[in-house]
C-alpha cells in the first residue's frame, strides 16, 4: 500500500526526489481504510507494507489523522502487522513512536547509512548528523518496532577504519537486518552528475544492492572497497555475530501486547529451522542457546527469534552466493 510519495529531503545518492519531488503528496485517509478493508476481506492476514519512501513524510497528517483510524481498524479486524520505511526523526516523537506501535507497525526500514558525521555532511543526509543513532535505535525498539536499516560503504571520506566502525555501530545497534551495499549514483541525482564531472562514473547502476557492484569508482579504489565490503558481510553475517546481535535486540524489544498465532505454517518453520539449523547447520550452538535464552528470558518472543534465526540462514546465502 502507498500513502505518502515525495520526500522532504534531499540526499545526493537518492533518486526520489529527482523522480517524485520534495512535496509529499497523500491519498486520503479513507481510502487508505478501503484499500485495507478490501485486502482483508479477501482472506488476507499477513503483514502489509506501506511501500512510502517516507511514511512520516507529512508528519502531521500522518499522526493525527492516518494512524488514529489505523488504531480502530485493528480493533475492528483481527491484528494484522504493519510495516514501513521511515526517517530517522522518528525517534525524536515519543508519541508518534507509540501511535505506530499502537496502530500494529511492528517494523520500519531506516535508512542509517553510515555512522560518520562528516560521510553523512557530505552527501547531504542532514537529518542523520549530530544524532546519537544508536540512542535513537534502541528507543524505537523499546516501544515494540524493530528497526531494519540500510547502510552504505563507498563515501568519499571512507577509509579501512569505516567499516569497522559500521560493525561496532550493527553489532551494538542490535540491528538484526543490516542491509550493507556499496554507494550507487543512480541517473538523475547530483551524485551521478558529479561523478560524471569527474570522470568517475562507470556507467549504469543495476538496481541491485546485494550483488556487490557500484557504478562509480570510489576514492579508496574499486578493489580495496569490494574485499572490505565483503569482508564486513561476511562478518555480521557469521553466526557468532548475528545470534549476537539478535540477543541484543531481543533484551531491548518490547513484548507486543497481541500474542502471535501458532497456526500450521510457523509450526512447519519451527520444524523446518530446528532441522536445517539446530541440526544440519553450523550454527546449530547459536541457534539452540539462542532459543535456550529466549525461552527462559523473554518466552513471548520466541516466535521472533526463531524468524530471526531463518533470516540470518537467508542473509548468509546470500553473501555466500551473491557477495564473496
Amino acid at each position: 500500500m502507498q500513502f505518502c510519495r515525495g520526500c522532504p529531503y534531499d540526499c545526493d545518492f537518492c533518486n526520489v526526489t529527482a523522480m517524485l519531488g520534495h512535496r509529499p503528496r497523500t491519498k486520503v485517509t479513507a481510502q487508505m481504510i478501503a484499500e485495507l478493508d478490501g485486502l482483508y476481506e479477501r482472506g488476507w492476514r499477513g503483514s502489509v507494507f506501506f511501500v512510502d519512501d517516507n511514511l512520516i513524510g507529512n508528519k502531521r497528517l500522518f499522526k493525527s489523522e492516518l494512524l488514529p483510524a489505523l488504531v480502530a481498524w485493528q480493533r475492528r479486524r483481527r491484528h494484522i502487522p504493519f510495516n514501513s520505511q521511515v526517517s530517522m526523526n522518528l525517534a525524536d516523537d515519543d508519541e508518534l513512536i507509540r501511535l505506530m506501535a499502537d496502530a500494529g507497525f511492528d517494523n520500519v526500514f531506516v535508512g542509517i547509512e553510515t555512522p560518520d558525521d562528516d560521510a553523512l555532511a557530505a552527501c547531504n543526509k542532514k537529518q542523520n548528523v549530530g544524532r546519537n543513532l544508536i540512542d535513537d535505535v534502541k528507543r524505537i525498539q523499546r516501544a515494540g518496532i524493530e528497526v531494519n536499516a540500510g547502510f552504505i560503504v563507498g563515501f568519499d571520506s571512507d577509509t579501512t577504519s569505516t567499516f569497522r566502525r559500521q560493525i561496532e555501530f550493527i553489532q551494538k545497534s542490535g540491528i538484526a537486518t543490516a542491509m550493507v551495499g556499496m554507494l550507487q549514483a543512480p541517473a538523475g541525482t547530483r551524485l551521478y552528475d558529479r561523478m560524471r564531472r569527474e570522470g568517475r562514473l562507470l556507467g549504469e547502476m543495476t538496481g541491485d544492492n546485494v550483488d556487490g557492484s557500484t557504478n562509480l569508482v570510489p576514492c579508496m579504489g574499486l578493489d580495496a572497497l569490494r574485499e572490505n565490503h565483503r569482508a564486513l558481510l561476511e562478518h555480521i553475517y557469521a553466526p557468532k555475530q548475528y545470534y549476537r546481535r539478535v540477543r541484543t535486540f531481543l533484551r531491548e524489544f518490547k513484548v507486543p501486547d497481541v500474542r502471535q498465532r501458532l497456526d500450521l505454517q510457523r509450526l512447519l518453520a519451527l520444524g523446518r529451522s530446528a532441522f536445517r539449523l539446530g541440526i544440519l547447520g553450523r550454527e546449530r550452538f547459536q541457534y539452540w542457546r539462542l532459543l535456550a535464552w529466549t525461552a527462559f528470558v523473554r518466552p513471548r518472543l520466541l516466535p521472533r527469534a526463531v524468524t530471526l534465526a531463518i533470516y540470518g540462514y537467508h542473509f548468509r546465502r546470500v553473501v555466500q552466493l551473491r557477495i564473496a
